[in-house]
């Protein structure tokens, strides 16, 4: 069987990682979808399993924080069709940032935050010749973050709030090498969320604009049945925050939640073709440290290890597997996070017609 040039678009699509580009990143838009054939429904689910905790301090009234990164489940949804031969249209449902980080006990007893946002997508992609081909699309993210800080004895409630981005991207092809790169730019989305504040006589809009990322896909076929790829995508989080005004107010000028450094992540994968109903694949990936644990992102940086496997029949393709993730130790208020991970199953159902 020979593996299509599409073949890691179906792998990495499946693959909704637990920290791919910082502490809110969730899964990914199956972009390269756009570059198969013929119609397509493709539905994908997630369910992290995290262990994230900080030892006893010193101090007897700092107990273990418990795991701090709850576990959750995402959801992604896909249909591609042709409009004819040169123009495909895909619309995406995902879910690409959230947290659901609370601590029990700890330096910071109670602290938590539950942030959820749910994205649609319609993207078109043109073909202007037989190597190069274009796409672009309008992304609709409905957000909603609550927020509990009790040192500050503070809490914020906001109502879901719509912002809107776009994406632009450009995908080249070398058919006769089974050869893919595709790069695709997604910009920031604003929100001006409706707020309450608790503990803050200050009130107001509360701020915040999702980061921007870049990421660049490749992909080569070493024979008939063995595909390379890998990936390398840029999130902007050193201009990310949430600015509440009355938390601003309190702790004058330090936004509620607040990045200084942009992440970086990078993965390369090798699938393998076994017969003409099941193939398998195996991914390495890692986020770059860059220095910057904080209370809800207490890591420095990660390291994975997906494993998984696709059976087709028909029109049907199922690709399921597991991925074990490492976060970096790293030390925040005194208190040390280390030998913390994750174990992610994941599932994925196509058919195409």
């Amino acid at each position: 069987m020979k593996l299509k040039i599409t073949t890691s678009a179906v792998i990495l699509g499946a693959v909704a990682t637990t920290a791919s580009a910082g502490s809110l990143e969730r899964n990914n838009m199956p972009i390269e979808l756009l570059f198969d054939s013929g119609n397509v429904v493709q539905f994908s689910y997630t369910a992290p399993n995290l262990n994230l905790s900080a030892a006893p301090t010193s101090t007897p009234t700092s107990p273990s924080t418990g795991s701090v990164l709850n576990d959750f489940t995402t959801l992604g949804l896909a249909f591609k069709t042709d409009i004819n031969d040169d123009l495909a249209l895909g619309v995406f449902f995902n879910q690409p940032f959230g947290a659901d980080n609370g601590y029990e006990g700890g330096f910071v007893s109670g602290l938590a935050i539950d942030f959820q946002s749910n994205e649609l997508a319609a993207v078109l992609s043109y073909q202007m010749n037989q190597n190069l081909s274009l796409h672009g699309g309008l992304r609709v993210v409905e957000s909603e973050l609550n927020q509990s800080i009790p040192p500050a004895s503070y809490t914020l409630e906001t109502g879901s709030d719509l912002g809107f981005g776009y994406l632009l991207g450009a995908s080249y092809v070398v058919p006769e090498r089974g050869a893919r790169v595709t790069l695709t730019y997604q910009s920031s989305v604003k929100h001006s969320f409706e707020s309450t504040e608790f503990g803050s006589t200050t009130f107001g809009n509360t701020e915040t604009e999702l980061p921007q990322s870049l990421k660049l896909d490749g992909e080569i076929a070493l024979n008939s049945n063995t595909l390379l790829f890998g990936s390398v995508k840029w999130s902007d989080y050193s201009n990310f925050d949430v600015a509440a005004p009355g938390y601003m107010d309190i702790v004058d000028p330090v936004s509620v939640i607040d990045y200084n450094e942009d992440n970086i992540n990078v993965s390369v994968g090798l699938g393998r073709s076994i017969n003409d109903e099941w193939s398998g694949f195996g991914i390495l990936e890692a986020q770059l440290a860059d220095g910057e644990p904080n209370v809800l992102r207490p890591y420095d940086g990660s390291r994975a290890l997906t494993l998984g496997a696709r059976y087709t029949s028909g029109q049907y393709e199922i690709t399921a597997g597991a991925q074990y993730r490492q976060f970096g130790d790293a030390t925040v208020f005194g208190a040390t996070f280390s030998g913390n991970d994750a174990v992610s199953p994941f599932l994925q159902i196509a058919y195409s017609f």
